[in-house]
């Protein structure tokens, strides 16, 4: 009997107040727990395995628990990958929400497929509008710093070189007419 987790033990990272299962290789027991886990927080097939392992289950009555829940329908890869991308999309660019999801354990078919419901230009108003936050709210005192500041932060959230780029531009142009951030531009 082989264990699921962190570090392949009954005991390891528990929930709060629970108790290792009675039997770790009950399928019926990993199932239940595997319900009440789901219905707290969708999961992705991997971290539901995952956290089956950690409350104590074999690995394979996690897998069987998770089958069960997929052919139920309160397991789905695709739809949980979806809602986080829909969930992280406001302030996140696709590079971030993709190394999220692939870290979960969403493969990269449904990582692409799950990102495509995120237009380009959807995501580049949403790095400009930030952009213009990040300057608002700092007020650079030259066009250098402007451009210092804008291009790290939306790199450290996941935006590709060709949106910083496009955004960066965008500004330059804003720039020229009057460093004013603090108000919307007519495209908002």
């Amino acid at each position: 009997m082989t264990r699921v987790g962190s570090r392949g033990t009954a005991g390891s990272r528990l929930g709060r107040g629970a108790k290792p299962p009675a039997n770790p290789a009950d399928g019926e027991a990993a199932y239940a727990a595997a319900v009440r886990i789901l219905a707290r927080q969708p999961q992705s097939r991997v971290g539901l395995e995952a956290r089956l392992g950690r409350a104590g289950y074999t690995e394979e009555a996690a897998r069987a628990a998770a089958d069960r829940a997929v052919e139920h329908g309160y397991l789905d890869d695709q739809e949980y990958a979806k809602s986080l991308v829909r969930r992280r999309s406001a302030g996140r660019g696709q590079a971030l929400i993709a190394r999220e999801l692939r870290a979960k354990g969403i493969d990269d078919i449904t990582v692409t497929d799950a990102l495509d419901q995120v237009s380009d230009d959807a995501e580049y108003s949403k790095a400009l509008a930030l952009a213009r936050r990040i300057v608002g709210s700092r007020r650079p005192t030259g066009y250098q710093e402007l451009l210092g500041m804008v291009g790290p932060k939306l790199s450290r959230r996941g935006f590709s070189s060709g949106i910083i780029h496009r955004v960066r531009r965008e500004l330059s142009a804003e720039w020229a007419e009057g460093p004013r951030f603090d108000t919307p531009s007519e495209h908002d």
